[in-house]
């Protein structure tokens, strides 16, 4: 045995007797044994110290006054005591009326020995057992590690067999597969020889057919008359047609879309899919007039309802009128502070989410109790990247400062990957899932797909105007999911507008911000909307402009009182206008009244 000192060592020895020492020398059968003979002593001597009485017994009887014997007691128990007892009562003076009745020898006088032998017996077996089975205890940890070893060099075994078995394998596999590419190089070079050859004699042919048949269309004409001719069939040859195609084909092309075996959303609950969006960072995309702006506000409205009581718009171009009820952040500038001001929260939110000593789901609920969550909706999130600028710190110098290109992409990867633990939820509106259109974030298409919940909105297009409008319909994907859900939107008859749990949709006149109106005479002849100032301007100038309107002819129209506004702010109007589904056009190829020709 290793002692890890000589303390240790003296210590151990002087615990240890000369008995230890032979019965761990002793064999298997030995040590069996002698437990054994422990037992088969203790068990006779306790038998022997069972038996029997080990001291004399004097029975007596009490002599009563009318000279009568009373042997026993009530319970019919006799009068007796040992000897040593009776003489000692003698001693003290015994009555007379107590007379002796008999006298008994003990018949086991050795009992106390017997029990002391038999305890010693039980305590050596006792002992021998205990340190048998330590002693075992140990040996079978040796034992158990020696079993994975040899169980272990067995599994290394197999694995090296079989990869000496795939080995091999694997090197037939690659001989014949250079073996067939070879011959399959062979045969691809004949046969493009062969087709090389035939479409060469086609060819040829058909310049023969169609000198052929040209020389006999033109038969007898003059020489004026075949040019006339080969005109007219230049004039006549539809442009659009290439190949193979027909004219049938452009016409009436079919679906080219093969549906897919998916499970629609059952009718009772076709509606239900928007409370996913309550709780998962969500994108809602579409085209031009397919309703993503009524969509978010129907979603917003869920989150309401769910007891979401903090919702913070960011609309670059919004008004007060249109976000009752939530908390608006219009302009870039503001909304650049407030992404820096977003960032930092989550720091912080993390930070005292480490510190608490909570588990997620304790942590999630405590910003529930304290009203801490909230939702971020992103507004024309298309065109952040061009217009916003990271904010310069207050303890930073102007000629030192270097704003961040990437600040939006990181706000933006942060809010779709973070928010969820903190409750800090965002909702972004684009007009697609292109990561160069979100952020210009490139190569995250993969976070993209397993963190946002993504709603892509279809649209129709009018038969009549030819324009794009609400189709009512849309397909829905899970973060993670790769499969496309196909779902119906709720029937809407209005934009919603007013967001206060105990409002309505409705804006009455008297709830309207009053500011002062720069463009006095610029809103004659408009219909009365719900819109800005500004945008009232900019359409009564698109109406009275022969459509489509060009951007120029907006900013340097005579309807402008005084000065015209930054372009910036006309630009904003625009914005505002085609979301309204007012307008529709671009900054290309001008501006028109939706409906008008």
């Amino acid at each position: 045995m290793d002692y890890l000192s000589e303390a240790h060592q003296e210590l151990t020895n002087s615990q240890q007797s000369d008995l230890v020492v032979n019965f761990d020398a002793a064999a298997m059968d030995l040590k069996v044994a002698a437990i054994g003979l422990g037992l088969v002593l203790g068990v006779g001597a306790s038998a022997m110290a069972w038996k029997g009485e080990s001291s004399d017994r004097v029975y007596f009887c009490l002599k009563s006054p009318t000279h009568e014997f009373i042997c026993e007691d009530l319970s019919n128990r006799p009068y007796r005591m040992t000897a040593w007892q009776w003489q000692q009562w003698g001693m003290e003076g015994r009555p007379k009326a107590v007379v002796m009745n008999r006298t008994i020898i003990a018949s086991n006088p050795y009992k106390p020995y017997w029990a002391g032998g038999a305890f010693l017996s039980f305590a050596v077996a006792g002992w021998m057992l205990r340190h048998l089975q330590h002693t075992e205890k140990k040996l079978a940890k040796f034992e158990a590690i020696k079993d994975k070893h040899d169980i272990a060099q067995a599994e290394l075994k197999a694995k090296i067999s079989l990869m000496d078995n795939y080995r091999e394998l694997a090197i037939k596999e690659v001989e014949l597969q250079a073996d067939l590419e070879l011959i399959a190089g062979d045969r691809s070079i004949d046969l493009q020889k062969a087709e090389i050859l035939a479409e060469t004699e086609i060819e040829v042919i058909k310049l023969e057919a169609s000198d052929a048949l040209f020389e006999a269309k033109t038969a007898g004409m003059t020489d004026e008359q075949k040019e006339e001719y080969i005109n007219f069939l230049r004039s006549s040859q539809t442009p659009y047609l290439q190949g193979t195609q027909t004219l049938e084909q452009i016409v009436n092309p079919g679906d080219k879309v093969e549906g897919t075996n998916q499970t629609a959303i059952a009718a009772a609950d076709k509606y239900k899919w928007m409370q996913n969006t309550i709780g998962y960072p969500t994108l809602i995309f579409g085209g031009m007039g397919a309703g993503k702006s009524w969509t978010t506000r129907e979603i917003i409205w869920h989150k309401r309802k769910a007891g979401w009581n903090r919702i913070i718009a960011l609309d670059p171009h919004g008004t007060p009128v249109e976000w009752q009820g939530v908390e608006l952040i219009t302009g870039y500038e503001e909304i650049s502070q407030f992404m820096q001001w977003y960032l930092g929260e989550m720091r912080d939110r993390y930070k005292a989410y480490r510190k608490s000593g909570m588990v997620e789901e304790q942590w999630t609920q405590h910003l529930r109790d304290t009203n801490q969550h909230f939702c971020v909706v992103a507004e024309e999130f298309t065109t952040w990247t061009d217009n916003i600028v990271e904010p310069m710190p207050d303890n930073c110098e102007d000629e030192k400062w270097k704003p961040d290109p990437d600040f939006v992409g990181k706000w933006f990867r942060c809010a779709m990957t973070e928010s969820r633990k903190q409750l800090m939820i965002p909702l972004f509106v684009a007009h697609d899932r292109t990561m160069e259109i979100l952020a210009k974030a490139k190569g995250l298409s993969r976070l993209r797909d397993s963190s946002l919940l993504e709603i892509e909105l279809i649209p129709d297009i009018d038969e009549v105007t030819a324009e794009a409008k609400a189709s009512g319909k849309g397909a829905i994907k899970l973060p993670g999911h790769g499969q496309w859900l196909p779902i119906e939107l709720p029937p809407l008859t209005h934009k919603r507008i007013d967001f206060r749990p105990e409002g309505s949709t409705a804006v009455t006149p008297t709830e309207r911000p009053k500011q002062p109106d720069p463009f006095e005479g610029v809103l004659d002849n408009v219909p009365t909307i719900e819109m800005s100032q500004m945008a009232h301007a900019v359409l009564a100038i698109i109406n009275a402009g022969n459509q489509p309107v060009s951007f120029e002819s907006i900013r340097k129209s005579r309807k402008w009182n005084g000065t015209p506004p930054k372009t910036e702010i006309i630009r904003g109007a625009l914005m505002e206008l085609i979301r309204l589904e007012k307008i529709q056009g671009d900054a290309e190829l001008g501006y028109k009244i939706l409906g008008s020709s």
